[in-house]
């Protein structure tokens, strides 16, 4: 630790998100290097290099290069610990270094003089020292952005160096520092304020782990059928690859590479064989796909058999120069000492992006998280379709998963060939394959396919099927066929298409595809039938689907809404049961696209959408209570005003409550939003914030009150249950600013603040915890929090007011330096504000899951308290809602309902 006393001199943890110094967890596997942008006074970047448990450290202004002419500044700082490496925030103002940081690239690094050491730790942390004493330290850098050979050169000056990088292949003029996003959260650095951004562990940055020799035999994971694409966050989405699926080895011995079936296919592919051999010294294992190309540029698994058949050197290096066949890798299983299988996908596709050295035959492949619109420019392209990869799985060698899912045009399988019919005129050698697949040590007979063969592939099957034929028939009972019969021994594979399965186990219209020389005809089995439509992009895979709140609007209903207001047309009558709504300007846009949160602008249409997947979840904490309604029918951009009072005609089924008013001694009408159609027909009036009461109209068994007598004068009011709140509110307003606020105004959503709320929240649940109250949480939409005490209605609105300012009094003298209480604004700036006065009958709080009128589409969200610990406001926005990305509401709702008796707090508080 005494190597870190100048980082912790220099900063006071109390305020700052970074992390403290601590003793790092013994590791193993290749050392790791991190480069941060640092929007301090001036724009920098911060070059790591992990060496004996912590990060040596240079500050290069102008960023690294690519290009060997650029010699960068590099200043040697202090010291950093370790879990540095993967922060990401905002220091705030008044702190040491204040401002945003990002972790702009990382990856493993190796001193390279003399040959790579990713697989020896200490070998490398030895030779860094080494090289680092004598003010020269070459090393091999394999990051997302940053790849090859760099040299770290001392100038005279003891803590000035020079940051140079080596002629390489990946040496280019082009301004690698224009590659902006942070390799994390893919955010930039001038957008971190505003956007979400969550930690990660620094041990979780590049492979790292206890180190194992290499496996020299695996299987590859398999991936279930789904008859449709989806956008979901959970999942990745690559090109389906029309080619030979291998596993590369790739270690001191050579390179092999093996097939589905286990074949060593390496001597067919001398080129490929020779630019992987580039990948690893000592250990790494590849997942990929062995592709060829057509004359018209697209993937040809027929152009990739009959290159694979060539035998002679000579064949095979003419083939090479005509048409050369690439490697596209999409997994990493083992990477110089460490095995990668149990990591996550979305670990192991890091990995790869950072430790794979392209080359013109070796190459990563795509991913992106919309499936939807990547198969259709897969289609487009020529590709088979695509492959969905849950981010959260690892990968099960050998086995079929349903977290990776296959989605092609059309089903496809393989099945095992049995023998072949005769066949009439032209086709008379071989009429139909006869298909099956093993079931218990048999082969279960499933079709016979006659279509799909051309002059050419007739001819090819007909010269692999000859050495096979037999007199003895390969399936327990002969199928019923109209033509003589060939018999072949089971040997060889076929992969066909088809529309179904029948209901007797049969292939509904198949046709030959290929011949499959890569799989092993012993292994085949009968592919899972997809049966239901697989996950579209408006719809939730199952195994995301069980996370969800609650059931949406019922299962009917909603499709029904649903499918009306897919409707092309601007203007449509909403048929909600019984009710019609009448909605106009569907398209018109009420949030636009926000390139800081990498939101797509969104529609009136996309804001009823919302409401009906979530009206289960908002209608409960509606109903019953007077609503208060900021209106912006032109959307964010236009004019905003809040609604009240509701004087307008409205229809039969929105209800309303009258209720006095003490201020001008007359009664006003309130909306109350009970059903879904009202919910709907706000939406349509421009409704994008619902504001409520904190007490209802309604009697219920948790009060003694009962009189439903909102109107005829105040005193009666007062005695009503409408004066009787369910809860006791605190309102945790950060007065922390961004510096981009206009003049006067309120602070906008920022990163820091929102942090130090949490950070007070925290505080008051251990208060309320003391006083043996169960607080919940929800998110206010923007940058506040808002904490409830669900309590039984004995307190009118003074008390609980009462019992709000207590508490927080007594946490304001535990905090005073982090709190406070002044309602003078300028006396609040850089402190969190807690609001009491909001309990106070007639005043309101943006209500559970309304959306609010702030770019990024953000929405008021309950949570845990454990998933506040990694929350940002822009979690949770009318997109990620919809896409199944929601807290239980049922958890939050059961808090609600258990009810403290603040009558008996309130006493013990007086004392």
């Amino acid at each position: 630790m005494a190597k870190l006393s100048e980082y912790s001199a220099k900063r006071r943890f109390e305020a700052t998100p970074e992390p403290a110094p601590q003793v790092p967890a013994e590791g193993s596997g290749p050392l790791l290097f991190v480069v941060q942008q640092h929007a301090a006074s001036r724009l920098h970047y911060d070059f790591r290099l992990e060496c004996d448990g912590i990060l040596k450290s240079w500050a290069v202004p102008k960023g690294p290069s690519l290009n060997p002419d650029d010699k960068r500044l590099a200043v040697h700082v202090e010291d950093h610990p370790y879990d540095y490496a993967s922060f990401e925030g905002v220091i705030p103002p008044r702190q040491y270094g204040a401002g945003e940081v990002i972790v702009w690239d990382c990856g493993v690094y190796s001193p390279d003089e003399g040959g790579t050491v990713f697989n020896d730790r200490d070998e490398a942390m030895r030779r860094v020292r080494a090289g680092l004493a004598a003010g020269k330290l070459s090393i091999q850098l394999r990051g997302e952005k940053l790849k090859g050979s760099f040299a770290l050169v001392r100038t005279k000056d003891e803590k000035t160096w020079l940051l140079i990088k080596h002629r390489d292949r990946f040496v280019s003029a082009a301004d690698i520092t224009m590659r902006e996003a942070s390799v994390l959260s893919g955010v930039a650095v001038r957008d971190l304020r505003r956007a979400p951004v969550h930690r990660l562990a620094a041990g979780q940055l590049a492979p790292r782990g206890t180190t194992s020799a290499m496996p020299t035999r695996l299987a590859p994971m398999l991936a279930e059928s789904a008859d449709e694409p989806f956008e979901h966050e959970d999942w990745l989405w690559e090109p389906k690859l029309d080619g030979y699926r291998v596993l590369a080895f790739i270690d001191d011995a050579g390179v092999r590479l093996r097939s589905r079936g286990g074949l060593e296919l390496a001597p067919a592919f001398p080129r490929l064989v020779a630019e992987l051999r580039q990948q690893a010294e000592r250990g790494m294992i590849l997942d990929g796909e062995i592709v060829a190309f057509d004359a018209t540029g697209r993937p040809s698994f027929a152009t990739l058999q009959n290159r694979a058949q060539l035998k002679s050197d000579r064949d095979i290096a003419a083939a090479d120069r005509t048409s050369p066949t690439l490697f596209f890798a999409f997994d990493l299983l083992y990477f110089e000492g460490v095995d990668l299988r149990s990591r996550l996908y979305r670990d192991r596709r890091r990995y790869l992006v950072q430790c794979l050295l392209p080359t013109p035959l070796v190459q990563l492949v795509h991913a992106q998280e919309d499936g939807v619109a990547l198969h259709a420019a897969a289609m487009a392209s020529g590709f088979e379709g695509v492959m969905g990869k849950r981010k959260d799985c690892p990968y099960v060698a050998g086995k079929r998963s349903p977290a990776w899912l296959k989605v092609k045009p059309t089903r496809s399988a393989e099945f095992v060939i049995g023998g072949y019919t005769q066949g009439r005129g032209s086709r008379s050698a071989l009429g139909a394959l006869l298909l099956g697949y093993w079931k218990q040590g048999a082969l279960h007979y499933v079709s016979h396919v006659g279509s799909g063969f051309d002059t050419r592939s007739l001819k090819a099957v007909q010269a692999r099927l000859a050495p096979l034929v037999t007199r003895r028939c390969p399936f327990p009972e002969k199928p019923e066929v109209n033509a003589p019969v060939t018999w072949v021994k089971p040997e060889l594979v076929a992969e066909v298409t088809f529309q179904r399965w029948t209901e007797d186990d049969s292939l509904r219209s198949p046709i030959f595809h290929r011949l499959r020389d890569d799989i092993d005809a012993a292994s085949v089995r009968r592919p899972k039938d997809p049966g239901t439509k697989a996950p579209s992009s408006r719809t939730t895979p199952a195994s995301v689907r069980s996370r969800r709140a609650r059931p949406d609007a019922a299962g009917g209903e909603q499709s029904e809404l649903l499918a009306q207001l897919d409707s092309t047309r601007n203007n449509v009558v909403l048929h909600v049961g019984e009710h019609r709504i009448k909605l106009t300007h569907l398209d018109r846009v009420y949030w636009p696209a926000d390139a800081a949160t990498r939101q797509a602008a969104l529609t009136k249409r996309d804001l009823l959408r919302y409401f009906v997947h979530v009206a289960d979840c908002i209608l409960p904490h509606l109903a019953d209570r007077p609503l208060t309604l900021i209106r912006m029918p032109d959307g964010i951009e236009g004019t905003r005003f809040f609604q009240k009072h509701w004087t307008q005609a409205k229809p039969d089924f929105a209800d309303t409550v009258t209720v006095f008013s003490e201020h001008k001694d007359e009664d006003h009408e309130y909306l109350v939003c009970n059903n879904l159609a009202t919910l709907l027909w706000l939406a349509q009036s421009g409704a994008l914030e619902f504001h409520v009461w904190h007490s209802r109209s309604t009697r219920g068994a948790d009060t003694r009150v009962t009189s439903t007598d909102f109107s005829s004068s105040l005193e009666a009011l007062e005695a009503s249950v409408l004066n009787f709140p369910d809860y006791v509110v605190f309102d945790i307003d950060p007065y922390i600013y961004s510096g981009k606020e206009a003049k006067g105004a309120e602070p906008e959503l920022n990163t820091v603040a929102f942090e130090k709320g949490k950070e007070i929240a925290f505080r008051l649940r251990e208060l309320l915890e003391e006083m043996r109250l169960e607080p919940i949480v929800k998110t206010s939409g923007k940058t506040g929090l808002h904490v409830f005490v669900p309590i039984r209605r004995t307190l009118d609105f003074d008390a609980a007011r009462q019992v709000s300012e207590l508490v927080s009094r007594h946490l304001l003298r535990r905090y005073p330096k982090d709190i406070t209480m002044e309602w003078a604004v300028n006396k609040r700036t850089g402190k969190i504000f807690m609001d009491h006065n909001m309990n106070v009958r007639g005043k309101t709080l943006n209500v559970a899951w309304s959306p609010r009128g702030v770019p990024g589409a953000p929405v008021s969200m309950p949570i845990s308290w454990e998933d506040l610990v990694r929350a940002h406001p822009l979690d949770f926005t009318l997109t990620s809602v919809v896409k199944g990305l929601i807290y239980r509401e049922d958890r939050w709702r059961n808090a609600l309902t258990r009810k403290a008796d603040m009558e008996k707090i309130l006493k013990q508080a007086k004392k």
